[in-house]
């Protein structure tokens, strides 16, 4: 009776120490809170073109967002679209652009790195460009406080 009851206890520690092994890879990068995915842009009858930026306000050094434009331009194929994202001023860089369709709407999404020397007064513009209209917007970004 001793024996089986060490036996079930080195069989329950060896499950244990089994189940509990380092090589899951359990963490989880957290998505930056001001990451901004959409824009809305209301489409009515007699509208022709329409186009808006959005985004964080604020931004601190070294700090990645995403950044979005949509854009749609009355009888084009929105897959059409071409968009030329550009900064403006303020230190800071585009490293990625994915450009999608949703229904009548092309959008735009920039990831922006913030450089560490970046000390606010920047700005990044979008301008959209279809078979038979375009469009620009600007967004402002400011220094976010530490505090």
């Amino acid at each position: 009776m001793k024996k089986q009851t060490i036996y079930l206890l080195l069989f329950t520690l060896v499950t244990f120490t089994i189940s509990c092994s380092n090589d899951d890879d359990t963490d989880v990068t957290p998505e930056n809170l001001n990451n901004v995915t959409d824009c809305e842009i209301a489409i009515e009858p007699n509208l022709l073109i329409s186009i808006c930026v959005d985004g964080a306000d604020f931004a601190l050094p070294d700090e990645v967002i995403k950044f979005v434009s949509t854009f749609y331009s009355k009888n084009d194929t929105p897959s059409n679209a071409q968009f030329l994202w550009t900064v403006e001023s303020g230190s800071m860089e585009i490293i990625d652009v994915e450009n999608t369709v949703d229904g009548l709407i092309a959008k735009s999404i920039a990831t922006i790195k913030f450089n560490s020397d970046y000390s606010g007064n920047g700005v990044i513009s979008a301008n959209a460009e279809n078979d038979r209209g375009s469009g620009y917007a600007q967004h402002s970004v400011e220094l976010a406080s530490t505090q």
